[in-house]
């Protein structure tokens, strides 16, 4: 049985190389934490402390991570079942399955940040604010649906490769690693503070922030909300595109019933 699954692995060539790529991004997030001990004044505009900042940080970071994974989920669930061809040869459109996908994680996940912030409230004594949170949903929303375009690029490779989705393993670390959400992005080299603007949960921690520590108005979120709109307008029906391409190019090759 070991033999099996080091051959298994072993022929997953890429899937290999991500999860060594893993360990490298847990020691770089471990480092900026480090820097960022050093200088809390870099807390001095919130209100709270580390925990209520890295609170804040975790749940926006969860919303995009499900708008990250629903799809290409629920393409290799169906891939383990043996019904992904049954399920994709059927006239639905593709952005149908992609709705199915996404909405009943996103409600699991409004449960579980409701049971995440009751604790830090009644626990750890979190400052963090309900009336805050609950304004800042749209942002909450807005960001999940920014990450589904690599999510849906992911299940296109599943499709066409089965295994090693790169899409939703760099984009899950980038959105820890890159979207200040276990530290300020003040502490990230200049040139990574430039990569950060083109990642969405950027956008989604920054503005989820000000309103929930930083008592902003909802007006003043208004550039944030506006960006991931766009995120979402211009990179979505390119992927459904993509998706729809990779569905084409299997059933032409025979391989979409095939693990």
């Amino acid at each position: 049985m070991a033999r099996k699954e080091m051959i298994t692995l072993s022929s997953y060539r890429f899937d290999l190389i991500l999860r060594m790529v893993e360990i490298w991004y847990f020691a770089i997030s471990f480092y900026f934490i480090d820097r960022f001990v050093g200088d809390v004044d870099l807390l001095s505009d919130l209100d709270g402390g580390y925990f209520e900042f890295v609170l804040v940080g975790s749940i926006v970071t969860s919303f995009a991570r499900v708008g990250l994974s629903s799809f290409p989920e629920l393409v290799s669930e169906e891939q383990d079942d043996g019904t992904l061809e049954m399920t994709l040869v059927t006239p639905t459109p593709s952005w149908i399955l992609l709705v199915g996908s996404f909405f009943v994680p996103v409600i699991f996940l409004i449960i579980e940040t409701t049971v995440l912030v009751g604790v830090g409230l009644g626990v750890f004594g979190s400052g963090v604010p309900v009336a805050g949170l609950l304004r800042a949903v749209p942002l909450l929303i807005l960001t999940s649906l920014s990450f589904v375009p690599l999510g849906v690029l992911g299940a296109a490779f599943i499709v066409l490769a089965k295994r090693g989705d790169p899409f939703t393993a760099v984009g899950s670390r980038l959105a820890i690693l890159l979207s200040g959400a276990l530290y300020p992005l003040a502490v990230l080299p200049g040139w990574l503070q430039t990569v950060a603007e083109f990642v969405p949960s950027t956008y989604g921690v920054r503005g989820v922030r000000e309103l929930v520590q930083g008592g902003a108005p909802f007006s003043q979120v208004i550039d944030e909300l506006g960006i991931l709109s766009v995120f979402v307008a211009v990179a979505l029906p390119l992927t459904l595109m993509s998706f729809d391409k990779a569905l084409t190019v299997a059933r032409r090759s025979g391989n979409l019933g095939t693990y």
